[in-house]
């Protein structure tokens, strides 16, 4: 039996938009229940071999996994425990995986209702694997902005007016309002060159301005031109101790000095801030130095500066240390 018109007003057009809600297939479930005169209609989804979960977090997550794992897709399954349920699984090609469940108390679903699952089934797989998709782009994106921004980098894509097409989260606030740069933007491409382009006149804070040559897809605009922007440091940003010894290997007491020798402190002012003598800084910064291979604080600031210990990554916190050992496994 083929869905009928209203039907395809009625959940098709709901499922397939559901796929781009802020809460997934809300209507589309909404609109089920009602249909079928359900109780409840909800959603179980999982992402590869990952647990099941209900879509809707007011439901307690579901008790048998196994259960969910088991079933096969496009299959309508009955169950009749505490009242009558209808299942229906669907998989799609990235390894997403979800159960549209439906229930009432009484009296059982009718044969009709099952049939309507089963129809509902190819079209539900369509509309999941459009969300996944979705889903796979937003944290990919979130893991790029987490990166670029560990980077102390601020990015923005161009199309070819100049209009800004994407820009990371901090270029706004760290770059400032948007300027005409159409002029820059087709100079850039047409001479297929980096260029620099001033933030602001009279200051010393600019752009990279890099031309890009994307492939073109049919519904995108395509930007001809990435911005890129050094950021500034910012308090808190200093290379964090517990960074420090894991990556060099050294002592608690090391490590703060580092820290602030690469923060810009001279011997004297490392010694104040670390309430430490002039003489034990000095012992302390000759086994520094041996241990970083370096031959003295210039040396240092440079190593420490293009490590990892640049990245602002948040708490970390390093493995178990010994004051004289250094870092020691657990």
């Amino acid at each position: 039996m083929a869905i009928t018109r209203p039907d395809e007003t009625d959940l098709l057009l709901p499922l397939h938009d559901g796929a781009h809600e802020q809460a997934p297939f809300a209507l589309f479930l909404q609109r089920l229940k009602r249909r079928v005169r359900a109780d409840q209609a909800a959603l179980a989804v999982r992402a590869g071999q990952g647990e099941w979960r209900w879509l809707d977090s007011r439901i307690a997550p579901p008790p048998d996994q196994d259960h969910l794992t088991g079933l096969r897709a496009h299959r309508v399954y009955a169950e009749e425990e505490g009242g009558y349920a209808r299942l229906i699984r669907v998989d799609e090609p990235g390894g997403a995986a979800a159960v549209l469940v439906i229930r009432r108390t009484q009296p059982d679903f009718s044969a009709a209702d099952g049939a309507l699952l089963a129809r509902l089934a190819p079209h539900f797989a369509i509309a999941l694997r459009t969300r996944a998709a979705l889903d796979h782009a937003a944290t990919t994106a979130s893991v790029v902005e987490r990166a670029v921004s560990a980077g102390r980098i601020a990015w923005a894509s161009f199309g070819a007016d100049g209009r800004p097409l994407a820009r990371s989260e901090v270029f706004a606030a760290r770059g400032g309002a948007f300027w005409p740069i159409a002029a820059d933007v087709a100079a850039c491409v047409a001479e297929r060159r980096p260029m620099v382009v001033r933030l602001r006149p009279n200051e010393a804070a600019a752009m990279l301005l890099i031309p890009l040559d994307l492939p073109r897809t049919p519904l995108a605009t395509a930007p001809v031109a990435l911005g890129l922007i050094a950021l500034d440091a910012e308090p808190g940003d200093d290379p964090q101790p517990a960074l420090l010894a894991a990556l060099f290997g050294l002592t608690g007491s090391e490590a703060r000095l580092a820290a602030a020798i690469a923060a810009g402190a001279t011997l004297s002012d490392a010694a104040a801030q670390l309430g430490l003598t002039i003489e034990t800084t000095r012992n302390y910064s000759k086994r520094l130095f041996a241990k970083t291979r370096t031959r003295g604080q210039v040396d240092l600031v440079r190593l420490i500066g293009a490590s990892a210990a640049r990245f602002a990554l948040g708490p970390f916190t390093p493995p178990a240390e010994s004051e004289e050992g250094g870092s020691r496994p657990e």
